[in-house]
């Protein structure tokens, strides 16, 4: 195989390798952005279950301000009481004091469903740091890899690069041309052909003449259809006392043989 076909095999599979970790840098953000999302989400379920807490102690707080404030009132209403002069006037200030004290029958009832949601409160809030605990861990270790990863990738890059451009020095200009439009319109710029006389990307036959320029691999050959730079990979070796399958051939029209007439034994006879 001429040395041309080698550094472009070489090339092409240092292009594959350069295209995946570019591929694999730039997904890396991407994951530390879910595991952030994730974090965020995690960080607005503690701070929902806080405020829910700090609410419902905002509302104890005022519950029991307005139910002091009622207790003001009755104490209020039953000194008043001694001092009436009319049924008339003890029965109203009576009315208020009853409705006052139901008044401060209803907020105690709010205070007492307040008191026992606050277990349910403080136990989602203990889920909710507990989460947020592990997706903080989580976000840092995703970050730490996607830094490692990153370097890695670059440092291998690098070397690469490095590879690629030597390998490109040392490659005939036109046919480095070709590879390069090739590559950059279909992804890769090289195909291997096998013992099936195909081009193993398009899957098209090639011709005879081709196929056998392309195992001499004295020249650089290209497929009809894709225009990719054809190699030939050989059958793997078979175990010794095997033989070695040759190169399926093309099917030829075949000859039909036409059929000589017998002679007749009165022929026979006038020949003699």
């Amino acid at each position: 195989m001429q040395s041309d076909l080698l550094k472009l095999i070489d090339l092409q599979q240092a292009d594959s390798r350069v295209a995946a970790l570019r591929a694999e840098v730039a997904a890396l953000p991407g994951q530390v952005q879910k595991i952030e999302a994730k974090l965020a989400v995690s960080k607005a379920h503690v701070e929902a279950a806080q405020a829910a807490m700090k609410a419902d102690e905002t509302a104890r707080r005022k519950y029991e301000s307005e139910i002091q404030d009622h207790q003001q009132k009755i104490s209020k209403y039953r000194d008043q009481s001694l001092n009436v002069k009319t049924n008339q006037e003890y029965k109203a200030l009576l009315s208020e004091i009853e409705q006052a004290e139901a008044a401060i029958r209803k907020l105690e009832d709010r205070i007492l469903e307040i008191m026992v949601a606050a277990d349910a409160r403080k136990e989602e809030l203990k889920k909710a740091e507990a989460s947020l605990q592990a997706d903080t861990a989580d976000n840092e270790k995703e970050k730490e890899h996607a830094r490692q990863q990153t370097a890695e990738d670059e440092t291998a890059l690098a070397e690469l690069d490095a590879q690629r451009q030597e390998l490109r020095a040392n490659i005939n200009d036109d046919t480095l041309r070709h590879y390069d439009r090739v590559l950059k319109l279909r992804g890769s710029a090289l195909s291997a052909v096998h013992d099936d006389q195909m081009c193993s990307v398009c899957r098209v036959l090639l011709r005879p003449q081709v196929f056998q320029d392309v195992m001499r691999g004295e020249e650089t050959m290209y497929c009809d259809s894709c225009q990719r730079i054809l190699y030939f990979v050989p059958p793997p070796p078979k175990p010794e006392g095997e033989a070695q399958p040759e190169p399926k051939k093309r099917k030829s029209k075949a000859v039909t043989e036409v059929p000589q007439e017998e002679s007749s034994p009165a022929d026979e006879a006038a020949a003699q």
